[in-house]
């Protein structure tokens, strides 16, 4: 999910990873897509968001992974930041101009030149 606040992103590093990524997680059984990406967030930020959209779907293949990862856009709209420290090692606020390099294969690049194009 990506979350926009004055020109910057939320992006969370998970404990098992050493790379900044959006904050995501899976859809539970009979949930869509924006519901999930909503608990989601509220579950790992203790955000509340509001769905402005899906900007699209991206292959994991290229890391080996059989996943597709669909990126909504949301809005904040309430909430306290506390981060869930049980899934995230940490979360930060990047500047959209000054994103984290990321591994070759990831399909973040792309989202981001996506959503830049938007």
């Amino acid at each position: 999910m990506i979350i926009e606040r004055e020109g910057t992103v939320l992006l969370a590093r998970p404990h098992h990873s050493p790379d900044f990524a959006l904050v995501a997680g899976f859809v539970e059984p009979y949930e869509t897509i924006e519901a999930a990406a909503v608990r989601e967030v509220r579950e790992e930020t203790g955000l509340e968001v509001r769905i402005e959209g899906i900007l699209g779907s991206y292959s994991c293949e290229p890391m080996g992974r059989n996943l597709v990862l669909v990126v909504c856009v949301a809005t904040i709209v309430g909430g306290e930041f506390r981060l869930q420290e049980e899934e995230l090692a940490e979360a930060q606020w990047f500047p959209l101009e000054q994103l984290p390099d990321w591994p070759e294969g990831t399909p973040l690049p792309g989202v981001f030149e996506d959503y830049r194009e938007r």
